[in-house]
């Protein structure tokens, strides 16, 4: 059975640390996601970026 979900990573946009990650669809089809979350290594809410 093939797995319908992927898991993407998240990094802060500013010092580059992978802080987070998120199961989504396999079918998705918009560009990369920007989500605003806080960052333990600059102790502030900063844009991540999606990376794979």
């Amino acid at each position: 059975m093939a797995k319908a979900r992927t898991i993407i990573h998240f990094e802060c946009a500013k010092c580059k640390e992978k802080n987070y990650s998120k199961m989504v669809s396999k079918k998705r089809k918009f560009e990369k996601l920007n989500l605003k979350k806080y960052c333990s290594k600059c102790r502030e809410h900063r844009m991540h970026k999606e990376i794979k």
